[in-house]
């Protein structure tokens, strides 16, 4: 948590931001161009109608796909493209700002039936599925979104079935399960956790392997990207919760712009603009750096506790004639958080107090895609990346008064993601491909997706095997996975859905020593679901799911919360109370299984809508033998995600006031409303913790002669938030402004975080989740 002086340091620094003097100018235009191409093949579709809605304004493509609107005034529109044999794409929230072109990658999908006549997203993604828990996530709706400190994976908590474990990080658990089970990928290949700050909400203040305090990706850099919930597609592998598809926003290729932000949480640089006078090139780069490493960086007293961070991202672009493509990405940065200890002992509080800790992480990914047309009918296209993840944590009392306690990570990947397209014919696709992890994994798959009409379905198959791993049992480090989607369009606005498939994650173990054995943990998957497009802008969704997972690791005596599909933490393990022979198996199973329901109204007038409800159970059970002859039963538990339910809407409204011809000014007010059942816990030992210097979880109890497990046997309160957003936006000549008031937890609601023992008060603590906090911004585009 934040000093007083801290607090102090940051408001005067928001009083500063909102000191500009705002001049308003005459007439602002802007242009907005782009490109259409066949979702599949790339291919540039020369000829489609581009129309913005309810105005005479339209065009056609050129031989390059391309189109363009110039001089028109800033402001929101509403885009339609139709193709003749394709299915007619609507964009409703395109948003045009004198500051910066807008420009629009837009894929379209073959139509086989007079059925199929729209297909509206905010977000037009290269990613097609039959399936409704894929979830765009764009540049503006990150920015729009209340609460998310501009973090496109908090963005995604807005979700059916997605639920934020910490009011710190971005740790999210999906239908169910661990943010563990997540994977992250960028510009299509897989990378490590792409997070600063990883310790941040954590029980321990150990890092984490999936998420953190704030993602390293800006939202400058940020383009049209995907969140998947579940069920995904043959080219997907290594992952049984949510998957995070970043995209990187193509910088533009024609004039040079620049991005200027500045928050609480620190300054953003971003410029871009063409390479070279002709070929269509183009360059990205953004740099971050924290506003609290900043001031700290410059000899101001922020107080005891320092959170900084600082990062720098860039993407190359270079198009080759007839839709091919090489680009060049990476990110780079370097998080810490610095806690300094009270010297004077009259004023300690909490045994943190008395202590100095020191954490530090860094990461770096370099890599590149390369995309090649074959022939008039197919496109191979392949990603690759190296990411580098290291961090360092080192906690000292410095009166003695208990142990120094250290720990250190180091990991790295090399990944590869190839694969090549076809449409043989108007109403098939076949996509084969690897995925191969250097030194982990190896994951070749396939696809073929046909179209009879009012029904669509796609076959893959997809097969996963761990690279120099022992086994459990025969069957551990591979698997084959059949994967089905099917799609039956009752008529022009209801489809139905169904999904089924077979997935598997190498699984992430907790620092128990180096005999612990490894086993892919497997999982089944289903689910049925119902869209019905209620009116141009509005839809809804309702989708129930049912997952099995199996071979998960486990302790053959209790079901401590070590195996990592139950928890996010690295808990520290007592190997004083485990004996010789109790190593982790693969005994232990989990199933998890729901009913969501999502109403979604685009931006359209002013205002939008994304209201959802979901209604869970995440449950586990151990299979060891030992364990049945120790408990006596295996009965199904409540895991730690199992919080039952969940309710989001995140609603907004926008005003926009013309006093005179040509002075346009934009009022936004934006606000999201969470309840949810809590995270499940378990019960603390007081007694063994104090002996041994760490929080303690109770193993078991004992009623009687019966031993009872008492992993997350305990239920926090009810999840209350409420976040807002009020923002004002403003153009001048070649200039945009938008200054905003974030403010997350606006009630101020005491949510329960976790419990644990406090070694100076020498009693079990609760710890709260983060209370009100005010985020003013200030951004400028030229």
């Amino acid at each position: 948590m934040r000093s007083d002086t801290t607090f102090k340091i940051l408001f005067f620094f928001s009083c500063f931001l909102s000191s500009f003097n705002f001049v308003q100018a005459q007439n602002p235009q802007q242009t907005l161009r782009g490109q259409v191409f066949d979702a599949v093949a790339q291919k540039a579709l020369s000829g489609a109608t581009v129309l913005l809605e309810g105005s005479t304004n339209g065009t056609s493509t050129d031989e390059q796909g391309k189109f363009r609107f110039e001089n028109l005034p800033v402001g929101r529109y509403r885009l339609r493209i139709s193709y003749v044999g394709y299915d007619t794409l609507v964009v409703p929230e395109v948003l045009l700002e004198a500051g910066r072109e807008t420009v629009l990658q837009l894929p379209l999908s073959i139509a086989y039936t007079t059925l199929s006549e729209l297909n509206i997203t905010a977000a037009p993604l290269e990613i097609e599925s039959l399936n409704p828990s894929v979830r765009s996530i764009s540049n503006e709706t990150t920015l729009r979104f209340p609460g998310v400190f501009f973090d496109p994976a908090r963005t995604a908590s807005a979700f059916p079935g997605v639920v934020n474990t910490n009011d710190q990080a971005n740790f999210l658990s999906v239908r169910g399960n661990t943010p563990n089970a997540n994977l992250w990928r960028l510009e299509g290949v897989d990378i490590l956790n792409p997070n600063h700050t990883p310790n941040a909400g954590s029980q321990s203040d150990l890092p984490t392997f999936t998420g953190g305090g704030v993602n390293m990706l800006s939202t400058q850099m940020l383009g049209n990207s995907a969140f998947l919930s579940g069920d995904y597609g043959a080219g997907y592998g290594n992952a049984l919760g949510g998957i995070f598809d970043m995209r990187l926003r193509t910088g533009n290729n024609e004039q040079q712009e620049y991005t200027l932000q500045a928050s609480l949480l620190g300054l953003d640089v971003a410029a871009e603009g063409p390479i070279g006078k002709a070929g269509g090139a183009s360059y990205l780069v953004n740099a971050r750096y924290s506003t609290l490493g900043l001031l700290s960086d410059l000899g101001v007293d922020v107080g005891g506790e320092v959170i900084g961070f600082k990062d720098l991202a860039l993407n190359l672009v270079f198009p080759f004639a007839k839709g091919g493509k090489f680009t060049l990405f990476g990110m780079a940065g370097n998080s810490s958080n610095v806690f300094t200890g009270d010297r004077d002992s009259t004023t300690w509080e909490f045994d943190k107090d008395r202590q100095d800790i020191d954490f530090e992480s860094s990461t770096q990914v370099l890599g590149g895609t390369f995309r090649l047309p074959t022939g008039k009918k197919g496109m191979w296209h392949t990603s690759f990346a190296y990411s580098s993840y290291k961090s360092t944590r080192l906690s000292t009392y410095f009166t003695g008064g208990g142990p120094t306690l250290g720990d250190q990570i180091s990991q790295s990947r090399r990944s590869l993601n190839t694969y090549w397209y076809i449409k043989p014919n108007p109403r098939q696709t076949i996509k084969a491909g690897v995925i191969y992890n250097g030194g982990e994994l190896i994951q070749p798959y396939t696809s073929t997706k046909l179209d009879f009409g009012n029904l669509e379905w796609e076959l893959g198959l997809h097969y996963i095997k761990l690279i120099n791993a022992n086994s459990l049992k025969e069957g551990a480090i591979n698997n084959l996975e059949p994967r089905l989607n099917l799609a039956y369009r009752l008529d022009a606005n209801k489809k139905l859905t169904l999904a089924l498939g077979a997935f598997s994650q190498k699984p992430i173990l907790p620092p128990y020593g180096s005999g612990s054995p490894i086993s892919l943990v497997k999982s089944v998957q289903s689910s049925i679901g119902l869209q019905i497009q209620t009116s141009p802008s509005t839809s809804v969704e309702v989708q129930a799911y049912y997952q099995k997972q199996t071979n998960i690791a486990v302790l053959p005596n209790s079901f401590q919360t070590l195996s990592s599909n139950f928890s996010n933490e690295r808990v520290p393990v007592l190997l004083s109370n485990l004996n010789s022979e109790e190593y982790l198996n693969a005994d232990g199973e989990a199933r998890n299984y729901g009913l969501e329901l999502n109403l979604r109204r685009y931006l359209e007038k002013g205002f939008y809508l994304l209201a959802n409800s979901s209604i869970y159970q995440s449950e586990y059970r151990n299979n060891s033998i030992n364990y049945s002859q120790l408990f006596g039963n295996n009965d199904w538990r409540d895991s730690h995600f199992n919080g039952k339910y969940v309710f989001n809407t995140t609603a907004g409204k926008e005003w926009r006031k013309e006093r005179k011809a040509g002075k346009v000014k934009l009022w936004g007010l934006n606000g999201r409303v969470v309840v949810m059942g809590n995270l499940r816990q378990t019960p603390i030992d007081a007694t063994l913790s104090q002996k041994e210097g760490i929080t303690v979880p109770i193993f078991f109890t004992v009623d009687g002669n019966e031993r009872i497990d008492a992993a997350f046997s305990l239920k926090s309160s009810t999840y209350f938030r409420l976040d807002t957003r009020l923002y004002f936006k403003w153009n001048t000549a070649g200039r945009n402004n938008t200054f905003a008031l974030d403010i997350q937890n606006a009630s101020n609601q005491e949510n329960a975080g976790f419990f644990y023992y406090d070694h100076l008060q020498k009693q079990i603590l609760e710890k709260k989740q983060l209370g009100i906090i005010p985020i003013l911004s200030y951004r400028v585009e030229f």
